[in-house]
């Protein structure tokens, strides 16, 4: 064995007691009123990914129906007013 290893095992397990340590204090820090806002805060990013996919579909179909608009609702619309009821 090496040095460093050597070291280690006399000690009395370092690295799990600091394990031990840093979940003690963690214990002290989770509250009813953190595990809530945690909740609600993960409730409310979940529900942002899964309504996006709409969001998304909801723009593509608006961008075309404004393409189909644009192009040939108003083409009509001016070869009507212009052709049939003669308005220059």
């Amino acid at each position: 064995m090496g040095k460093q290893a050597n070291t280690l095992l006399r000690r009395k397990n370092p690295p799990v007691q600091k394990i031990k340590e840093k979940t003690a204090a963690l214990k002290k820090q989770v509250t009813t009123d953190r595990v809530i806002d945690f909740s609600v805060d993960v409730g409310i990013v979940a529900f942002d990914v899964l309504s996006s996919p709409i969001l998304i579909v909801a723009r593509i179909v608006r961008y075309y129906a404004r393409k189909f608009v644009n192009k040939y609702l108003k083409r009509f619309i001016k070869w009507f007013v212009h052709r049939v009821l003669r308005i220059k």
